[in-house]
């Protein structure tokens, strides 16, 4: 059963308005920065963490894990809404709870593109030890109409406790990086619905989550959320062409985000780094704070940010010039 959805908070009000619409018929820019403040996404009564996203057709589609209270639990679902400028959102395209599937909740999407279809991986969400977390994925050609909960190199990891899925697809191969249990893991497939998944091993540089891929220049990084809850990102020091290039990651370097004051105690956690450069010349990175509450505590209040940046090395908070 789907919980009853929440409606946006006054400042999120659903739709599209003339303004906006009336910029992208103009041929406005790519995104309105000005005009923006951060937080640019919050909700009441949800802490949104884990984000990713896409551009089509003039929108931005964004993904997240959604924590909330409902039906007297604390529990995690998977949600996504969509917006033209960062400042009106539509309601809940959808939210997953896994409750088809036995589980307490889903968590922690990412997204990636392959040729024209769209995947989100995702894990279940509970840490019931008889059931422990596992990983899914889900595919688009729209990014509103989902194929999902399709189980993810359940031939290495089932019976494990495994979360933060991210994929890459390079030379006809998919490339999976996860957790396992602590430990960032690798692993191999010709295809991604395979019972054939080869394990490579542990991915060294120490612990990590919320993995990403992204090809930068030609070159594959891997943007992780590292053991200060800040963005690091890692550069493959190799081609990819071979299977242990996957494991061998260097040149890290931790991405400097504005600290405001909706972000004083967890600055930039789960982030995510959209390539926009053919678009207006940036980069984009989406990621939640907090300034509330200790420890997992603090999960009930993240928000979600935006910065972008022409070189990965100056960051500026959504409506900085």
């Amino acid at each position: 059963m789907e919980p009853k959805m929440k409606k946006w908070a006054a400042v999120l009000a659903a739709g599209f308005g003339f303004a906006s619409a009336l910029a992208a018929f103009a041929g406005g820019p790519f995104i309105n920065w000005a005009s923006l403040k951060n937080p640019v996404l919050e909700h009441q009564g949800w802490s949104i963490k884990d984000s990713c996203m896409a551009f089509k057709d003039g929108q931005f589609y964004i993904f997240f894990s959604n924590f909330n209270y409902d039906r007297g639990r604390y529990r995690c679902y998977v949600s996504g809404v969509k917006t033209r400028d960062f400042r009106n959102f539509s309601e809940p395209l959808f939210t997953w709870t896994g409750e088809q599937g036995g589980w307490g909740g889903m968590c922690s999407p990412n997204l990636t593109q392959i040729h024209d279809s769209y995947y989100l991986t995702y894990n279940s969400w509970g840490d019931d030890k008889s059931h422990p977390n596992q990983l899914f994925y889900a595919v688009s050609r729209d990014l509103e109409n989902w194929k999902k909960d399709m189980p993810l190199a359940a031939n290495i990891t089932s019976g494990k406790r495994v979360i933060d899925a991210a994929i890459a697809y390079f030379n006809n191969r998919y490339y999976l990086v996860y957790k396992e249990f602590q430990t960032p893991k690798m692993a191999v497939s010709d295809r991604l619905d395979s019972a054939d998944w080869k394990s490579l091993g542990t991915v060294p540089g120490g612990w990590f989550e919320n993995g990403e891929f992204i090809m930068i220049d030609n070159q594959w990084h891997l943007l992780v959320t590292d053991e200060n809850h800040l963005p690091c990102l890692r550069r493959m020091q190799g081609s990819g062409e071979q299977d242990q290039d996957w494991l061998n990651w260097g040149g890290f370097q931790c991405l400097d985000i504005p600290l405001q004051k909706f972000n004083t105690i967890e600055q930039a956690n789960c982030a995510f780094l959209a390539d926009f450069r053919a678009e207006d010349g940036f980069f984009y990175l989406l990621y939640s704070g907090r300034n509330k509450g200790f420890g997992h505590q603090g999960d009930k209040y993240f928000k979600l940010a935006l910065a972008r940046s022409k070189d990965l090395k100056t960051w500026k908070a959504a409506g900085q010039e």
